[in-house]
């Protein structure tokens, strides 16, 4: 398969490229969870040490296990540069990337009582392997041609 335009693959990040959590960061757990900074520091610590992360120059990705015993993932994606813009065949890249091209992922849109919106950020909730979301197309259907000039049909090339 193609990578889309623009796109360099994820370099996945060890403990010596993470840069210490900022005071700010501290600062805001505390505030919004009503905890102390040492409390707040070790839910971050106990945050930070289930994820791997990655990084390119247009995205940082977070992913942890999540779900029964661990089978899931869950990939959260932040745009460096802190952009709100947000590219569908690189979030399918980021996806192939870090879960595997044969994994399935969902983006959800929670009723509002559970609605978590703190950052420019989004997040992909991947399935076990071998497990199906039960909803959409089963076939491969792809057009990397442009249709500029097909109604309904436009396409912005691979």
């Amino acid at each position: 398969m193609s990578l889309p335009r623009h796109w360099r693959r994820l370099v996945k990040l060890g403990p010596e490229d993470m840069m210490p959590v900022r005071r700010e960061v501290v600062e805001a757990t505390m505030r919004g969870y009503g905890i102390d900074e040492a409390a707040a520091r070790e839910m971050l610590d106990r945050e930070h040490a289930k994820c791997t992360l990655y990084r390119n120059d247009l995205y940082q990705v977070q992913v942890a296990p999540c779900g029964p015993g661990g089978t899931m993932l869950h990939i959260c994606i932040r745009r460096v540069d802190g952009g709100m813009f947000k590219d569908w065949r690189h979030f399918q890249q980021i996806k192939n990337e870090v879960a595997g091209p044969e994994r399935e992922a969902i983006e959800m849109y929670p009723r509002e009582s559970r609605l978590v919106d703190q950052a420019n950020k989004w997040h992909l909730w991947v399935l076990p392997e071998g497990k199906e979301i039960g909803i959409g197309w089963q076939e491969r259907d792809v057009q990397y041609e442009e249709n500029r000039d097909v109604p309904g049909l436009r396409q912005r090339p691979l």
